[in-house]
């Protein structure tokens, strides 16, 4: 099975080349269809969404950047609040401590 998907796979790519090798050298396919004009047609209609979709994936790319470091500012204000809160704990804490330590 595995054989016979390349030789499908294989014929896939060399005809259609054949066919335009085939123009250039002076043929004309079928009734008046022109290979390379047509691929000229398909280009210019596919290029536009083709670019279209590159600005997406851009746009796309830098909102979810604006997010992460937007989450990541959060984050660091948040670990500074907890790391000025931990001083004052400890520091409350600590005389409880000693003053157990002393009734002992």
């Amino acid at each position: 099975m595995g054989a016979l998907k390349l030789l499908i796979g294989v014929l896939l790519l060399v005809v259609p080349l054949g066919l335009y090798a085939y123009e250039l050298m002076g043929g004309e396919i079928g009734l008046g269809v022109y290979m390379w004009k047509s691929l000229g047609t398909v280009i210019q209609g596919t290029l536009p969404p083709f670019i279209m979709l590159i600005g997406l994936f851009i746009v796309w790319l830098e909102l979810d950047e604006w997010k992460i470091e937007k989450e990541l500012k959060a984050e660091e204000e948040k670990e500074k609040e907890v790391k000025q809160a931990r001083p004052v704990r400890a520091a409350k804490k600590a005389p409880a401590k000693k003053a157990a330590k002393k009734k002992k």
